[in-house]
């Protein structure tokens, strides 16, 4: 089963937004739970991996295309799932006792 997205805007924001909900997710998690080795393993490591920033800044440079809308985009959604991805965490990631 997958899920196929033709536009490459549209992949490279859902794949923006995946890598900044597991980052999210991820610092709290190292925060609460993790080692420092971990975390700079795991955040800047993989979750850079996962996200294509660097496309981000291609698909800008377009203006006919709109890159800066899609610039806009890009930082307004990755703000809210962190927005929401942050609370949800830290009420299921528990401190340590």
């Amino acid at each position: 089963m997958g899920l196929e997205i033709a536009d490459g805007r549209n992949a490279t924001l859902v794949a923006n937004l995946i890598g900044v909900a597991l980052a999210t997710f991820l610092l709290v998690l190292m925060e609460r739970r993790g080692t420092m080795n971990m975390r700079h393993f795991l955040l800047p490591g993989f979750c850079a991996g996962l996200t294509t920033f660097s496309a981000v800044a291609g698909l800008t440079i377009v203006p006919s295309k709109g890159g800066q809308l899609f610039l806009f985009h890009n930082v307004m959604f990755s703000l809210l799932i962190m927005i929401v991805v942050l609370p949800i965490s830290r009420k299921l990631i528990p401190a340590r006792t």
